[in-house]
């Protein structure tokens, strides 16, 4: 599926794995846009692409033939029986360099319709409090912040608040 000229999305595939762990050791080590603080490597994403449950996905987006941001699109809940099958939670990642170019926006457009696709009506996920960057990105998709907590993560020994969102996917 295209997003703009000379950028494709698509689902990941374990060979995917290289392109998604430097994207997300990137934003990683920028210290400031994720809940995680500790890297990835390429045998750990090719793992963790190969254990995707059955409705859960990653999508990629290509640039010159490399991968310039991902996202994840998960249960949110595993450990019920079926109360919460409707709602996905979902991570994006964004290389540095290619932020503020709708490469997000386009994601999220591909994400949601596969969502929808496997059923899912509601996206339900976190942020950083302090990361404004992403909750515009967030509220411009149409999320509506539900809540916060304090102090909930801690990120390289630093407590942060984080903001839980959602966003309906059909009416």
């Amino acid at each position: 599926m295209n997003a703009s000229p000379g950028i494709s999305i698509r689902r990941a595939t374990p060979d995917d794995a290289a392109g998604v762990a430097a994207v997300l050791n990137g934003v990683i080590a920028g210290g400031r846009h994720s809940l995680l603080d500790t890297p990835f490597t390429v045998a750990e994403e090719r793992a963790y692409i190969e254990a995707l449950p059955e409705r859960s996905f990653i999508h990629v987006t290509e640039a010159a033939g490399r991968i310039i941001a991902f996202q994840t699109v998960d249960p949110w809940s595993t450990f019920t029986t079926r109360e919460l099958d409707h709602v996905a939670t979902m991570g994006t990642y964004v290389d540095a360099g290619h932020r503020r170019r709708g490469v997000g926006a386009a994601l999220a457009a591909a994400s949601f319709a596969a969502a929808l696709d496997l059923g899912y009506e509601k996206i339900f996920t976190d942020l950083r409090a302090d990361n404004l960057d992403s909750l515009g990105y967030h509220l411009a998709l149409g999320f509506t912040i539900v809540g916060a907590a304090r102090r909930h993560a801690r990120v390289a020994g630093r407590d942060i608040d984080v903001i839980f969102i959602e966003r309906f996917l059909k009416g």
